[in-house]
C-alpha cells in the first residue's frame, strides 16, 4: 500500500487563555496556561497512526527544553522526526471565551529543512504529498519546493494559519503544481483575495487559481467543497478542529472513499473525537471507515 508523505510542524505549544485578544503589543495575562505538543503534522499524523494507516513525516525537532518535551511525546506516540543540531522554538496561542485565537511564534529547528531528509524516500512508495503551509516559511523553503518537484506526485496544500507570512513567490511555486487545496473559511477569503463575497465565489475563484479542488472549512457550517464538475455542503453539528477534520479527510481519502463520502465521514469523526484518539473511540471510527470501504 503506497502512503501520504505529510510536509507539516511539530512543535511545542503554550497555550493561553485569555479574557479579550490583545491588540497589537498590548500585555495580556493568562487566566490558564498549558504547555503542549502540536503542529500540523503532528496532529494529522496521531490520527494516521491511530487509525493504523502508513505515512512518511517529513517533520524536524532541535534541541531545548521544547525539543525534549517534543520527543518525548513523539517517542510516545511513534512518531518519528528528523532530529536538527539548532534549539526548538514554540507557539503561543491565545485564546478567548468564544474561541478566537491570536498566534506569536517564536521560530526554531521544527522548521528547519535539509535535503538529505528527503532524498531516502523512494517515489514509488509515496501516493501523494500533503504539504503544510508553514513549512514554506523555512529558511530552506527554496530546497523544499524543488525537492517536492523532483518527486512528481500529487499534492493537496494546507496554507495554514500563517498563509499571510508566506512568500509570494513560494506561494505561485506551489500553485503551479496545481494542488487540491484546503483551507480555513478566513485563508481562503484572504488568499482569493479578500474581494469575494461569500464562499462559493471564494472556492471558484481558487479553484480557477490551483485547477484543482477546493475544500473550505466554515466556521459553524461545515466544509463546502468545489471543483471543475460538483459543489456541495458538507454541514457540521458542532464546532470542530480544522486538523482533525483534514485528518479524517485524509484517511479516508487513503481508503479509497470517494471525495463527498470522505468529507462526511471526516467531519462526523472530528465531532465525535473533539481531539481524541482513544481506544473506544477509533474501535468505532475504524467500524465506520470499514463500513465505508465495504461500500455500506
Amino acid at each position: 500500500m503506497k502512503k501520504p508523505l505529510i510536509v507539516g510542524t511539530v512543535y511545542t505549544e503554550i497555550l493561553n487563555e485569555v479574557d479579550v485578544l490583545p491588540k497589537g503589543n498590548e500585555d495580556f495575562t493568562p487566566k490558564k496556561t498549558t504547555m503542549r505538543v502540536a503542529g500540523a503534522g503532528y496532529e494529522v499524523a496521531r490520527v494516521f497512526n491511530a487509525f493504523g494507516f502508513p505515512y512518511e513525516l517529513l517533520a524536524s525537532v532541535g534541541t531545548g527544553a521544547y525539543g525534549d518535551l517534543v520527543k518525548e511525546e513523539c517517542t510516545k506516540q511513534n512518531i518519528f522526526l528528523h532530529e536538527k543540531e539548532g534549539i526548538d522554538g514554540c507557539m503561543y496561542t491565545l485564546v478567548d471565551p468564544q474561541g478566537n485565537e491570536g498566534y506569536m511564534c517564536v521560530p526554531g529547528s521544527e522548521y528547519a529543512f535539509d535535503l538529505e531528509d528527503i532524498q531516502y524516500i523512494d517515489p514509488e512508495e509515496i501516493s501523494f504529498v500533503i504539504l503544510f503551509g508553514e513549512m514554506l516559511l523555512s529558511p530552506n523553503a527554496e530546497d523544499l519546493i524543488e525537492a517536492l518537484d523532483d518527486l512528481q506526485k500529487p499534492m493537496l496544500f494546507v496554507p495554514g494559519n500563517r498563509g499571510d507570512e508566506i512568500d509570494e513567490d513560494f506561494m505561485h511555486a506551489v500553485f503551479q503544481f496545481e494542488p487540491e487545496l484546503f483551507l480555513s473559511d478566513t485563508e481562503a477569503y484572504f488568499i482569493a483575495g479578500a474581494c469575494t463575497k461569500d464562499m462559493e465565489e471564494t472556492a471558484v475563484r481558487l479553484h480557477e487559481e490551483s485547477k484543482a479542488s477546493v475544500a473550505i472549512l466554515q466556521k459553524n457550517a461545515g466544509v463546502y467543497y468545489h471543483d471543475a464538475k460538483d459543489s456541495f455542503l458538507v454541514e457540521e453539528t458542532k464546532n470542530v478542529s480544522f486538523n482533525q477534520v483534514l485528518a479524517g479527510y485524509l484517511v479516508a481519502k487513503c481508503a479509497g472513499i470517494d471525495t463527498r463520502r470522505a468529507l462526511i465521514f471526516a467531519t462526523q469523526f472530528a465531532e465525535e473525537s473533539q481531539g481524541s484518539v482513544s481506544t473506544n473511540l477509533m474501535e468505532l471510527e475504524k467500524r465506520k471507515l470499514a463500513d465505508l470501504i465495504a461500500g455500506k
